[in-house]
């Protein structure tokens, strides 16, 4: 005699009603289905390490509003974002770099003749290499990276309406046009040129939001606007170089849009060599278009680039006194000659910190870029492209090498791809994961 048993259903197989008693238990316990999904994994995220997302906005909205109190206290700030974390900070070759370039300043101090002003520049180098590895750190998540891209314009914005409504001019005429160079307004307490490149930083990193894509047209319209007042910023101050930036900026996105490859190449090629090969000598090969460059801006041609032709060889014979080593942070400054700074990327730090120095710092910056250039998205690319080609000018041709607005930039920047958002995948409704998210540490 067969004993009939009862029908029992299969362990894994759920009928529908079990399935929505499943679901909604899921949901009382918190375990909401959507919290796989990668959009509901980075609001979590977001949301568990807010405190340390709010030092790092802080400290990109100082680096504009409060420049002096940032390079007192942006190293304390860094630390203590990396501390609140709770997370040990990812060892990847750009935050590496930073740290060796932080460390080799303070082995160059046995270098400086005045060890008081070594000592303050070597730990200004290694306050700005701090902000770039706390940003790098903290910043993860496409939320957290336009959170730190907001508090930097708002510092922006904070700049150019005290430009605007109480300006410091270099004349006690004021300007027959807009274009009328001679005459320059700036901030009380911050150089002319540094208030400038700071604002032309302000319009690439809003450029580069714009190519991430925000969320809502509102946001769109709001980070144009923003670029827009803070272009009129820069014209105000009357620094060439921050222009010549802001329009170099403008011409590689151009570019980009029609020849893409021709842009990158551009960008990885020409630049990088241009960097180099100017301060070392190609500027008098060149002589007679920078003479057109500096006197193509009404009221400022001086026939000498404001005597960086004089600066730039003296900084050169400088540096070569010691060119593994250099002669000691801020040395070329406050013991040369001149008692100028070099004026340049290249012979700043190669004076400060020698040709090894050199070499970490550019390494930082290499590798820094390389991750969005990299990434499978032309998105990325064009925004690393466009950080690179804009800063050109500047690094050419001012002092921004312990810039924590060039570092704090150039951190959002390198970490560009977690904002990236990937096709969906066929069929599924799925967002793929970047190409090379692993190697960049995302």
């Amino acid at each position: 005699m067969t004993a009939v048993l009862p029908d029992r259903p299969e362990r894994h197989a759920l009928t529908p009603s079990a399935a929505g008693i499943r679901a909604t238990t899921g949901q009382r316990a918190g375990r909401h289905p959507g919290a796989t999904t990668p959009a509901a994994r980075e609001q979590i995220l977001s949301a568990r390490h807010v405190p340390e997302l709010l030092v790092i906005c802080a400290i990109a909205f100082g680096t504009q509003w409060a420049t002096s109190t940032i390079n007192h206290y942006g190293a304390l700030a860094a630390l203590v974002a990396i501390l609140v974390s709770c997370r040990v900070p990812r060892l990847l070759p750009p935050d590496l770099l930073a740290a060796a370039t932080g460390v080799w300043a303070a082995v160059t101090l046995f270098r400086a003749a005045d060890l008081d002003a070594a000592i303050r520049m070597a730990y200004l180098y290694g306050a700005a290499c701090a902000m770039f590895i706390a940003v790098r750190h903290v910043v993860r998540t496409r939320a957290a990276l336009f959170a730190v891209g907001y508090a930097f314009l708002a510092g922006c914005v904070g700049t150019t309406v005290k430009l605007i409504t109480n300006p410091i001019p270099n004349s006690m005429q004021a300007r027959d046009s807009v274009m009328d160079f001679s005459i320059r307004y700036g901030v009380e307490g911050v150089n002319y040129n540094y208030t400038a490149y700071s604002l032309a930083a302000g319009v690439v990193l809003a450029a580069v939001l714009l190519l991430l894509g925000p969320s809502t047209k509102i946001e769109w319209i709001c980070i144009a606007a923003t670029a827009a007042v803070l272009f009129w910023g820069v014209l105000l101050t009357g620094t060439r170089g921050a222009l010549v930036a802001v329009l170099a900026g403008a011409g590689y996105l151009l570019l980009s849009t029609v020849a893409a490859r021709l842009a990158r190449t551009f960008a990885v090629v020409a630049v990088p060599i241009t960097l180099i090969a100017v301060p070392l000598g190609l500027y008098r090969l060149l002589s007679s278009e920078v003479l057109w460059l500096d006197g193509a801006f009404a009221g400022r041609a001086t026939g000498d680039l404001s005597g960086r032709l004089y600066i730039w060889p003296y900084a050169l014979s400088s540096w070569a006194e010691s060119p593994l080593l250099g002669i000691g942070p801020g040395m070329l400054t406050a013991t040369g000659r001149l008692g100028l700074g070099a004026h340049n990327l290249l012979l700043s730090v190669g004076n400060d910190l020698g040709l090894i120095g050199v070499v970490l710092y550019g390494g930082m910056l290499t590798f820094a870029l390389a991750g969005p250039l990299r990434h499978a998205s032309p998105v990325s690319s064009r925004v690393a492209g466009l950080f690179l080609v804009s800063q050109a000018p500047i690094w050419l041709t001012g002092h921004w090498e312990i810039s924590p607005v060039c570092f704090v930039a150039l951190a959002l920047v390198s970490v560009a791809p977690v904002a990236v958002r990937p096709p969906a995948a066929a069929g599924t409704g799925r967002r793929t994961p970047p190409r090379h998210a692993e190697q960049l540490g995302y």
